[in-house]
Formats: C-alpha cells, structure tokens, sequence
C-alpha cells in the first residue's frame, strides 16, 4: 500500500473520531440541560396586586384567579446548562376550617336534658401565570408546565391555588410547593419550598360581639317563653349540638371564643409568608379586639338570669 493512500486512510479515522467526540459531547450537553433549579423566594399574596405592579404583561397573568392565594415564585438557576422545570406540584395538609357559629335555637325536647349532646355531625372539613385546581382535601395536585430558566438567571411566575369547595373567608391550609425539572417525563430533580399556611377562598369572617350580644338576648327570651318555671326539657341548639337551658347561653359564647382563638392562630401561621403582612396584621388586630369582649358576653349572659330574663 502506497504511502498516499496510507495518509488518506489515516485522515479519515481522524475525521471520524473527532465526529464521534464532537456527538458525545452533544449528547453529555444534553444530558446535563436540567441545570441546578432552585426556589429562591415564595410570598403569599394578592393577584390585584400582583397585577398593578408597574410594567406588568396582563397576558402573562391571565391565569390568575381573583380572591384564591396565589404564590409569587422566585427561582434561581446556579448551573452551567438552562434549567428545566416541567412540573409544579402542591401539597396540601392542616386543612382548617373555622365554622360559622349558627343563629341559635331553643326548643322543648321529648325528655329532660341534663348535659350537652350532639344532634348531628358537623363538617370540621378535610379540611405565569398558572392555576392548579383542586378539591379541598389533603394529598397532591400537580399541573404540567414548560418553564426554561437560563443559567445564572432567577426567573419569577405566579402560581394561584384554587380549592373549589372552599366556604369564603371560613377555610385555611397548609401547602407545600415542589418544583419538577427533568427531560421528558423522567423527573430528574425536585425542589420544595417551606410549608406555608393560607386562607382558601377570601378574606376571615367572622360574627362581631354586638351580634353575639343580640343572639344571647334572643336565647333568653325564648327560654323564658317556653320555660318560666325552668323545664329540664328546653334545650338551646346551635352549631349541631344541643345544651341544656341553664347552660346554653355560656356555652354559646364559648363557642364564639373558640372559634376566634383558632381563627388567631391560623392568621399567625399565615403571617410568616404572606406578602401583605399588614393587611394580616389587620385582621389579627381585630380578631384580638374582638375576643376582648368575651367576658362582657358572658356578664350580659349573668345579668339576663339576675334580672328574672332567664330562669
């Protein structure tokens, strides 16, 4: 063989196996697209507020679902390689729901009634743009989504959380946010964020001390009706329980009280992350008041029976 075409051969094979690493390296590029994803912030907020930020796209946010928590995400890419995230996930726990307490009534019971009972259960409950649909009951919702982050950058979306048999203003809970990222359906990272507590639907209600204050008068009076002389058989009902007459009236306001101390709580838990810890602080400013007034309920309940209103 001649030495010519001994240089020829030898030129191809370079040209080969230069081919064959310029592929491998495409492939490992490939391999490695998934970057290093990672949650750098999460605020619980307002989507009006999200969407008066000056140089907003409105079009970007058209999934945001107005009186729902909706969480304002930051992520960071601290790889080489564009980040992927091709799922978001939540988690749902702690669901809480704080009741309405029910106008009472008080009626004549087929026997004496001599403590409380329970008439019936009461539901204590199970309790990008981009919005995640679910029932309100505790387990994992995810939503598929393409996000690409390039490396060294922190890109921003907004993720609303819309629990559809949420009662307005009556129901929190606990949610956790996890980030997928892999190539095809192969997750091949997962980030999380802190749990972090939220109200479901709207704003806290709650009854004020002035109703609470009519509703006792109202127990009262009608007790005094049916029961002058004090019948063991007339029981006050509310909140699907019922409470012996000489009792209903203190344990109405019990139940009132309860109810906001759990509704304190829960806003607490909400403050951690909330973006708008003022209007939190509001409301918590108001429950407190409000629970205040507690034992000026419970001494108008104690002047009905001193002045002859309740037997």
């Amino acid at each position: 063989m001649s030495d010519g075409i001994i240089v020829a051969i030898g030129g191809w094979g370079t040209t080969v196996v230069a081919a064959a690493v310029a592929a491998w390296a495409a492939l490992r590029a490939r391999r490695k697209l998934d970057g290093d994803v990672s949650i750098f912030d999460v605020w619980v907020c307002e989507g009006a507020d999200l969407l008066a930020e000056p140089e907003t796209d409105v079009q970007l946010l058209n999934a945001i679902v107005p009186d729902r928590p909706l969480l304002d995400i930051a992520v960071r890419n601290d790889g080489d390689r564009k980040g992927l995230v091709r799922r978001l996930k939540v988690e749902l726990k702690g669901a809480l729901y704080v009741p309405p307490i029910d106008s009472p009534s008080v009626v004549r019971m087929p026997v004496p009634v001599s403590e409380p009972g329970v008439m019936s259960e009461r539901r204590i409950g199970p309790s990008g743009s981009y919005a995640i649909n679910f029932p309100l009951l505790e387990g994992s919702y995810g939503k598929t989504v393409n996000l690409e982050i390039d490396p060294g950058d922190v890109d921003r979306f907004a993720l609303s959380l819309v629990a559809k048999d949420a009662a307005r203003g009556r129901e929190f809970y606990q949610v956790c946010l996890f980030l997928e990222g892999g190539k095809g359906r192969k997750v091949r990272r997962q980030t999380m964020s802190e749990p972090m507590m939220v109200p479901a639907y709207g704003p806290p209600s709650w009854e004020s001390p002035v109703e609470i204050k009519e509703y006792i008068s109202q127990i009262a009076n009608r007790v005094r009706e049916l029961a002058p002389q004090g019948l063991a058989e007339v029981a006050v009902i509310f909140n699907g329980s019922f409470y012996p007459h000489a009792i209903g009236m203190e344990e109405y306001v019990s139940f009132y009280e309860n109810k906001l101390k759990v509704l304190a709580t829960a806003l607490r838990a909400c403050l951690k992350h909330s973006a708008h810890e003022d209007r939190i602080r509001g409301w918590i400013d108001e429950v407190e008041r409000d629970l205040t007034e507690t034992e000026q309920l419970r001494r108008h309940a104690a002047d009905l029976r001193a002045t002859g209103r309740h037997p």
